[in-house]
């Protein structure tokens, strides 16, 4: 008797404690910042989370409706400064017991969302006790919502596979703006101006410094556009464009490969949102593309295996598309074919559509895929997609070999459940890219070049695998997705588990990825604006500045670029400029772009002046 008594008068007050409390909380975490403020916070949510589940065989009605409203969005504004001060912060500030919720605006809007979650669940409590209730129960009621709103993601399944990836994908975009996030970024953005001054698509162009091959696809689809937007502006958007696209593509494919909607819509997000999968969308838009044909070439494969070879010519098609979007797609293409001709059918015409991938590595590679040469012993046969190394096999496995396992363990453990998912062209995919993997870690000395590159499409290959069971899945997106959305996934797991290393994997860290941050890379530009109208020499700069110098300089005339700037201009006859981030006293200092260093707050990393020296002439 008396233990329900209490129950009810904690009920009864429940309602008018947290529209009371819940505001004078956040107003002193805001002002102050109090870790046992945050933890009552956090408890709170608990709380009024256990009493709405506890509510769930309660009648549903306008103050179910409210408390319901309420408790999601105080679940939004909560998870959304989780977001602010400790995935924006790099684990800056602890999970739970925070001292700061993180940078404003954000913490401000965020805490305010969370605090109308509560007022409008208090009201809602508040009504359920007065107001009249329908007939249908509260749990009765969510359950028919989650079933139509999953209803409807898997009917508009494309339009989910894409809105989903490009909207987490614009995060760090608008964070940032208007500056470039991912190292290659500012370059691309270069090479596309070059490209409109002299549109050199099918021959060397100059990339980071020097005349490079690059697969053409992109800029030939950018170029119309960048005729009506700036190129500065598109690649402001073009990332998570081919974020997108490459969920609309997997959906497609694995719909084809005979998947249900809900699994296709999955492992399209999975794909795409997955830690290492997602980093290529930093600054691999090339390979993106390339990804994107790949899957859309092995779709049509399955299409013209199962009718019985009737699409010979979209498959032709889209192979020469993969070949041209990024020597990734056109090797796996090539490979993908060559395994099908020699497993499951002899038709020429299979190798015929392999030489066209074969054809284009040799173009990337400047025709030098395989070097034969005499020796006092024999002939020796070497090939520039394979790089000989010096690290023992023992630091390989851990530097390469674990950190791959650290990295795929949760999609590992979801894939364990479904091997039988997979058809031939997956499975195919999926040995083909451990073969190129696999040497890294267990014969350094025969790797493959930028085996890394080719490590972060794996769950291209993995996520089909890794649809059921669907709780679980989900669940795990959510996490990962959390954990990504905002340069963090390398520092955090290396925050909680320091063990680990700080270079995780290959998913970069939270300022290798954006090269310097936005402030400094502002110096930089203001530089390469300097550079472009000062060319009465020759500048030499390391490759992060370069890109921003790039930008304001058209094919970077008069600029060196190299790994030792210092020396290389050092080397160099003439009147030879050094730009640098360092202060060189011995040097004559002719123009700086910054005032000082500044630690920039909220563990957000060190702007750099740019300096120009002159270090000869």
């Amino acid at each position: 008797m008396f233990m329900g008594k209490l129950e009810y008068a904690i009920n009864s007050a429940s309602p008018w404690l947290i529209i009371v409390t819940s505001p004078i909380l956040t107003s002193i975490q805001l002002s102050r910042g109090y870790w046992l403020v945050d933890l009552t916070l956090w408890l709170m949510i608990i709380g009024i989370t256990v009493q709405f589940l506890r509510m769930l065989g309660g009648r549903w009605g306008i103050g179910a409706l409210m408390a319901t409203i309420g408790l999601a969005l105080t679940w939004l504004g909560r998870v959304g400064l989780v977001f602010n001060y400790f995935i924006v912060t790099n684990g800056l500030y602890q999970l739970i017991g925070a001292g700061s919720w993180g940078p404003a605006p954000g913490s401000l809007i965020l805490a305010s969302i969370m605090t109308a979650g509560f007022e409008l669940y208090g009201v809602g409590l508040v009504a359920m006790a007065y107001a009249e209730h329908g007939g249908a129960t509260i749990g009765d009621t969510l359950r028919g919502f989650i079933d139509a709103a999953g209803a409807f993601m898997v009917k508009y399944s494309y339009l989910f596979a894409f809105l989903i990836p490009f909207i987490v994908r614009m995060i760090p975009e608008l964070v940032s703006w208007p500056w470039f996030v991912g190292y290659d970024t500012p370059e691309y953005a270069a090479t596309l101006m070059d490209y409109l001054i002299k549109p050199t698509f099918f021959t060397y162009t100059r990339w980071y410094g020097g005349p490079t091959v690059l697969p053409p696809l992109l800029f030939l689809l950018l170029y119309p556009v960048a005729h009506l937007v700036s190129p500065w502006l598109i690649f402001k958007f073009n990332d998570a464009v081919l974020l997108g696209l490459l969920g609309v593509s997997m959906n497609f494919m694995l719909r084809r490969m005979g998947f249900n909607q809900g699994d296709a819509l999955i492992a399209s997000l999975i794909s795409t949102l997955y830690p290492t999968m997602f980093t290529l969308s930093w600054e691999f838009a090339m390979l993106m593309l390339g990804l994107v044909m790949l899957l859309l070439t092995m779709a049509i494969m399955h299409l013209h295996i199962e009718s019985h070879k009737r699409y010979w010519l979209p498959l032709l098609a889209l192979t020469v598309l993969s070949a041209l979007a990024h020597q990734v797609s056109a090797t796996l293409t090539a490979l993908i074919f060559i395994s099908y001709f020699a497993v499951k059918d002899r038709d020429p015409r299979w190798l015929g559509l392999a030489l066209i991938g074969v054809a284009a590595d040799a173009f990337y590679t400047n025709f030098t895929m395989l070097t034969v040469t005499h020796t006092q012993v024999g002939l020796s046969i070497s090939s520039s997609l394979v790089y000989s190394s010096g690290i023992p096999p023992y630091q390989a496995i851990e530097g390469y070999l674990i950190q791959l396992v650290v990295a795929y363990w949760p999609l590992l453990i979801l894939v364990s459940h479904n091997w039988r998912r997979g058809n031939f062209i997956l499975y195919t995919l999926l040995l083909w890219l451990l073969v190129v993997l696999l040497p890294s870690g267990l014969m350094p000395s025969s790797s493959f070049i930028s085996w890394w590159i080719w490590a972060l499409t794996l769950p291209i290959a993995l996520a089909p695998l890794a649809t059921r069971p669907r709780a679980l899945s989900a669940a795990l997106l959510a996490v990962l997705v959390l954990l990504d959305i905002a340069w963090s996934w390398s520092s955090i797991v290396n925050y909680v588990i320091p063990s680990i290393g700080p270079e995780v994997i290959t998913v970069q860290g939270p300022f290798s990825r954006a090269c310097v941050t936005p402030l400094e890379e502002g110096f930089a530009y203001e530089a390469g604006v300097y550079v472009a109208h000062h060319l009465n020499g020759t500048y030499v700069t390391d490759y992060c500045l370069y890109t921003f110098i790039h930008l304001a300089d058209r094919f970077g005339r008069g600029v060196v670029v190299s790994d030792n700037p210092l020396d290389t201009a050092l080397s160099l006859n003439g009147t030879v400029y050094l730009v640098t981030t360092q202060y060189l006293s011995n040097y004559t200092m002719v123009a700086r772009f910054g005032e000082g260093v500044v630690i920039l707050p909220y563990n957000r990393g060190v702007a750099y002046p740019v300096y120009i020296f002159k270090v000869k002439g």
